[in-house]
């Protein structure tokens, strides 16, 4: 196992006085399955109290193979705050199905994480920008929730296709919503994935994108495209009125992983103002059979940098996102410091890391609040 690094003055003192925000985290599919409960810390002895053998198969398969921190148990707000987070993205999900039962599922976990809100005074809900700024004054974690899939939305065929998408506004008002992910690992009546059900690379967004994303517009809701084919997220582009986001992938200039993006890709989301975020799962990140530190994830925001620029970068770890492994020399989300004194050894500015690792998603959702 490779030691943490040192972290240096300098990097803790940068990591503290600056806003952190990861653009997707995952605990709330543990809470799903397992009744993580976020408000609480975990270590690796934590077992669930319901399907219990689940959790113990997982965990023999992760060992049999000799995973690093496999698949779960790197995030909850305790552990946010010890690696100076100031604000995550938490995903929401359902099984890949086009169905009623999705809708009403994705509904229970929203109305948990607000939960937790209402009862845990370390975290306050994040709506606009500003109110990220404000958890920074105050010393408390800011959260706001991203529903990863269209399927989501609910039931599927073209006689729901408008019910649907008079969702994207339930999300947004009711339910503090402020991303979507048009698809995630099954293809749906508006998009197709990268990875997954109905995968392939060159299928274009379907009819009915074009209403979704312009209602995605017109409310303020951030438009996502991880996990969308590339020829998905060219059209996203070209559809979208407002900066459209990566929140999580990796790059297929630096390792070719089906899930990973095109430089093509990459360049189209910079042109429409948004941005892309690098995440943490190893294995999409290198091909080798040795799972690599934290600078493996410099090596993707470099590429990010030299090819369409500084202000175009940022991090979606997918930390509790099923990913097989994570940085050998992280644990958790209380390791996050090691990716400030990463950058700062490939000699960025810390301006850059105030950028990435927070401004540059600012700017971009207030672009997208604004009218």
């Amino acid at each position: 196992m490779i030691q943490p690094a040192e972290i240096s003055d300098e990097a803790r003192k940068l990591h503290q006085e600056i806003i952190v925000i990861d653009l997707h985290v995952d605990p709330i599919i543990q809470q799903f399955l397992f009744g993580y409960d976020l408000s609480e810390e975990h270590d690796s002895s934590w077992e669930p109290q319901k399907r219990r053998l689940l959790f113990r198969s997982i965990q023999v398969y992760a060992k049999l193979r000799r995973l690093h921190r496999p698949f779960f148990n790197h995030i909850d707000l305790p552990r946010m705050i010890k690696g100076g987070y100031t604000a995550g993205a938490f995903g929401i999900h359902f099984w890949p199905m086009q169905i009623e039962k999705g809708w009403r599922a994705i509904q229970r976990q929203m109305k948990y994480f607000h939960g937790v809100v209402k009862n845990d005074a370390k975290i306050i809900l994040a709506k606009r920008p500003e109110d990220v700024r404000r958890a920074f004054q105050q010393g408390k974690l800011a959260g706001f929730l991203g529903v990863e899939g269209a399927h989501c939305l609910g039931g599927g065929g073209k006689k729901t296709i408008n019910k649907r998408i008079d969702r994207i506004g339930e999300l947004f008002k009711n339910f503090g919503v402020r991303y979507l992910t048009l698809a995630h690992f099954s293809k749906n009546d508006f998009a197709t994935p990268s990875m997954g059900f109905g995968s392939n690379s060159n299928e274009s967004l379907s009819e009915f994108a074009k209403e979704l994303i312009l209602k995605m517009n017109e409310v303020g809701m951030i438009v996502d495209v991880a996990h969308v084919n590339n020829q998905g997220v060219l059209d996203a582009c070209k559809i979208s009125t407002k900066p459209v986001i990566i929140t999580h992938t990796g790059l297929a200039s630096e390792n070719s992983h089906r899930r990973n993006i095109s430089d093509e890709a990459l360049k189209a989301v910079a042109n429409s103002g948004g941005l892309v975020g690098v995440l943490f799962a190893t294995n999409f990140l290198s091909n080798s059979r040795d799972n690599p530190p934290s600078e493996i994830i410099i090596d993707h925001l470099d590429h990010i940098i030299s090819t369409v620029g500084e202000d175009h970068a940022a991090i979606g770890s997918d930390f509790d996102g099923w990913i097989p492994r994570i940085p050998e020399d992280m644990q958790d989300a209380a390791d996050l410091p090691l990716l400030t004194q990463a950058m700062l050894d490939r000699s960025y500015t810390h301006k850059q890391v105030k950028k990435i690792l927070g401004e540059n998603f600012l700017r971009v959702w207030r672009e997208i609040l604004a009218s």
